[in-house]
């Protein structure tokens, strides 16, 4: 029939067995149904319906022995997000990708459960995001819809709960933790909640417009890690780790502005510009008594 078709075509394709109306109401029932289906003017009043040119274009590919371990990782890695919409959403995603596995894959392998016994994942000091499982649902959708958000928020530092309306932009896993990054409009910056502690996050029907310029690395610029107050400025911070640990500093990046000197007495210096903050306290005093702080003084 050609890639292009009318209702009067589809009732002739069907030797005029099937009425008219049905076959319109057919082609509705498809484009409604997530089916690229769409039309054009024809001549007159009628109609063209076609499938758009992108879908017929691809084409679905199995997955691979590679593809398939990769998922089992990811399976792993989504633990965190257990007992929350984020955790049915990954799952589900990796129900669908697994149907992409050729029968083959499975011979070769033997036992699907394979990719189980490959990884894992360990997690200290985890937050059980189950009991937030709302919040963060509600946090989702007004992020995707650009919704102003009134929050109910437990600060560490104070005994009574904050109230503000806020613009969340996206939520961050960091050191084994989820933050809504949020926009404070009536003081112009962004913070990071630990969705933990939002106690109640309630979607208004005021839309806000997002930041085109908006930019998580540059939010992060000379901090280390996420926190900092933004009125300080970065500093030049001078550290010198024993040579027990020197090669364990010096397999990770730390940070992008860092500085790595191998020392004759096989010691290593790192040196990076960053904003002095209680994250970069905590990090230093967890090499306890492999290493010393050479500048600043007040770091000392």
């Amino acid at each position: 029939m050609g890639g292009e078709v009318t209702v009067n075509k589809l009732y002739d394709y069907f030797e005029k067995k099937v009425p008219k109306r049905t076959l319109q109401r057919d082609l509705v029932e498809l484009s409604s149904a997530n089916v690229p289906l769409v039309t054009k003017k024809g001549h007159g009043k009628e109609q063209v319906w076609y499938l758009d040119s992108n879908y017929l274009k691809f084409i679905p590919s199995t997955m691979g022995s590679q593809e398939l371990l990769a998922s089992y990782f990811l399976e792993k890695l989504g633990a965190v997000a257990k007992g929350t919409p984020l955790e049915k959403d990954i799952l589900s995603l990796l129900d669908k990708s697994r149907q992409l596995i050729s029968p083959e894959l499975f011979e070769v392998m033997d036992d699907q459960r394979f990719g189980e016994s490959l990884f894992a994942a360990t997690y200290i000091g985890y937050v059980d995001y189950s009991s937030h499982s709302q919040t963060i649902e509600q946090a989702i959708t007004a992020i995707k819809d650009c919704r102003v958000c009134n929050f109910k928020y437990k600060p560490t530092w104070k005994e009574k709960e904050s109230e503000f309306d806020g613009n969340p932009y996206m939520i961050l896993y960091h050191k084994g933790a989820l933050y809504l990054v949020t926009h404070l409009p009536d003081y112009d910056n962004y913070v990071f909640l630990p969705i933990q502690r939002i106690v109640n996050i309630e979607l208004t029907r005021e839309n806000f417009a997002r930041n085109p310029d908006f930019s998580l690395d540059k939010l992060r610029e000379g901090r280390f890690g996420i926190f900092g107050h933004e009125d300080l400025k970065p500093e030049k911070v001078v550290l010198k780790f024993k040579k027990e640990v020197a090669e364990i500093v010096a397999e990770k990046n730390w940070h992008p502005t860092q500085r790595l000197t191998n020392n004759k007495d096989g010691s290593l210096t790192l040196e990076m510009k960053v904003v002095i903050s209680d994250e970069l306290r905590s990090w230093i005093g967890g090499w306890l008594d492999y290493v010393n702080v050479i500048k600043p003084n007040k770091l000392k």
